[in-house]
């Protein structure tokens, strides 16, 4: 029997008890794929990440992410809370580097004896990857009433950043009164792609950009509180809809009112000639448990 030592923290808030919950499994090179799989599913969060010595030694870890029902190329929440785990444990601050599926993450980071705070860049810029789904599957799938989805120039698309979603807007009402209808969901035969990130402007904080819900059935997450890798590709969907200026902008997205764990995603957003150029994704974290699992 082996023994890791893990530990568990609240990603995307400066509060216990709030945002993304995340364990990171420290040293974890001797588990294998299916012992991941398996120790994510008994820990039951969104997503459990587990870190490896780099293939590079130049860098500072690699990262395997997975949630109940799979491995994840790239993950929000579990880059930023992995990122201050790490520098809390070996007593780093400023710029690492992380090994992820989805290319190596540079991210700074700080972090002091029980929280702390991390901003990545992602190496891939949002792009659209192909068509959303219709648009009366997607309101069945998500309760919504019958052309409550916005189909002008934020009409529904598909757009990933290492990982893709169906970005869908409606009004902040429909989009704080979606329910997940697990009876129509498998219609969206959303292959490849990790769930519907449905959004509106504005939100419950007064400087809120934009109020999002994230589901992923698929995943074994029917909703998430805050999903880092969806804010990454949220980008690709603004310029698309035109709603992103030129120049460097800051969008504050707010995730998880609906799960009483309110979370707060910070998309630093270069647009050069209508394109985007970088983005950058920012957050808070706070350690909530250390453990050990006997394997």
């Amino acid at each position: 029997m082996s023994i890791y030592n893990f530990e568990t923290w609240d990603v995307f808030t400066d509060r216990k008890f709030a945002g993304n919950q995340l364990a990171v499994v420290m040293d974890a090179e001797e588990l294998s794929t299916e012992q991941m799989q398996t120790i994510t599913r008994e820990f039951n969060l969104a997503e459990t990440a587990f870190v490896l010595p780099p293939k590079d030694p130049a860098h500072t870890a690699r990262l395997r992410i997975f949630t109940p029902g799979y491995e994840m190329p790239f993950a929000g929440h579990p880059t930023i809370g992995s990122s201050i785990a790490i520098a809390r444990a070996r007593g780093l601050s400023g710029d690492i580097r992380l090994e992820l599926n989805a290319g190596l993450f540079s991210v700074h980071v700080s972090a002091d004896e029980d929280r702390g705070d991390a901003a990545f860049i992602n190496p891939n810029l949002p792009a659209e990857t192909g068509a959303a789904p219709k648009t009366e599957l997607i309101e069945a799938a998500l309760s919504l009433p019958a052309g409550s989805i916005d189909m002008g120039d934020h009409q529904p698309r598909k757009v990933g950043a290492g990982v893709n979603f169906i970005y869908v807007r409606a009004t902040l009402e429909n989009v704080k009164n979606a329910k997940v209808d697990s009876a129509a969901w498998d219609a969206l035969a959303l292959d490849e792609t990790v769930g519907v990130y449905l959004y509106a402007e504005g939100g419950d904080a007064k400087d809120a950009s934009y109020h999002v819900r994230m589901f992923a059935p698929g995943a074994g997450i029917m909703e998430d509180p805050a999903t880092g890798a969806a804010a990454a590709g949220f980008p690709g969907q603004l310029i698309r809809a035109g709603a992103l200026k030129e120049g460097e902008q800051t969008l504050l997205i707010e995730q998880g009112f609906e799960m009483g764990r309110p979370s707060q995603i910070f998309a630093t957003v270069q647009v050069d000639k209508g394109a985007v150029q970088s983005v950058k994704i920012g957050g808070k974290a706070v350690h909530m448990q250390t453990g050990q699992l006997f394997v």
